[in-house]
């Protein structure tokens, strides 16, 4: 009797087993089916932009109204926006159940210009390549020289050569700590064209030497201590090429 009872609690666990999956598999269609059927796009909101207007930024990310919210590629349509508008770093995409889109853009500045021969590579913090110019057109901006970029085009991120004398981490790393010291205004240019030194010509008075593996923000707070102690028309070269010493040469 008990073995009878045992059989037959082991066979409705059997046919319980596939019912509970059967009826998982319906609840999740069902879901599914009511997320498509219902969840319709019918506002898209922009923030963040400023340089580009709203329908600039709706036009590239080409969302339609009474499309689906969850079928939407997020990353696709941010890449769009970013590849096809310069100036947008980046972007987030975020869905406002019901019915509502929003689009956050991060816009971008140029910090310096990249040079390269007759041409200008107006560049990002990031180094984000965001608009071509001619050389002579360029003002306001540190001019980088002695760096090749290459296959640059708008849009893409800066890519120098492995063998060259710096790489683009180490090069925006000096643009961060100028402009994070308050010194990048006054940065006139950045020499990259001797294999040796790293020369900045600074505030119009000053060239200054460094090595390419030198700890940028020190040097820099070094610089910053040997200006102090100057007249304010003295100019000449300031020499950081030594671990932990510092020097100025006056100019003739």
């Amino acid at each position: 009797m008990a073995r009878r009872r045992r059989n037959k609690r082991y066979r409705r666990s059997r046919l319980t087993v596939p019912l509970r999956f059967l009826s998982f598999l319906l609840i999740c269609g069902a879901i599914a089916a009511a997320l498509i059927l219902f969840f319709k796009v019918q506002t898209v909101i922009v923030d963040g932009n400023e340089r580009y207007t709203d329908q600039e930024v709706l036009d590239v990310a080409q969302i339609q109204i009474g499309e689906n919210m969850f079928l939407l590629n997020k990353y696709a349509i941010s890449g769009q926006i970013t590849s096809q508008l310069p100036y947008v770093q980046s972007v987030q995409i975020r869905r406002g159940l019901p019915d509502t889109i929003y689009i956050r853009v991060e816009e971008c500045t140029p910090v310096a210009a990249v040079i390269q021969g007759d041409t200008a590579w107006l560049v990002s913090r990031k180094g984000k390549l965001l608009e071509e110019m001619a050389a002579s057109q360029v003002s306001g901006y540190p001019q980088i020289f002695g760096c090749e970029l290459l296959l640059p085009t708008v849009s893409s991120t800066m890519s120098l050569p492995q063998d060259g004398n710096i790489t683009m981490d180490r090069l925006m790393e000096l643009v961060d700590c100028l402009e994070s010291r308050g010194m990048l205004d006054k940065t006139q240019s950045i020499d990259c064209s001797d294999p040796d030194l790293l020369v900045l010509h600074y505030a119009d008075r000053f060239e200054v030497q460094m090595l390419y593996d030198a700890d940028f923000n020190k040097k820099l707070y070094a610089l910053e201590q040997i200006i102090a102690q100057l007249q304010e028309n003295e100019k000449g070269t300031v020499i950081l090429t030594m671990p932990d010493k510092s020097s100025f040469k006056p100019a003739r």
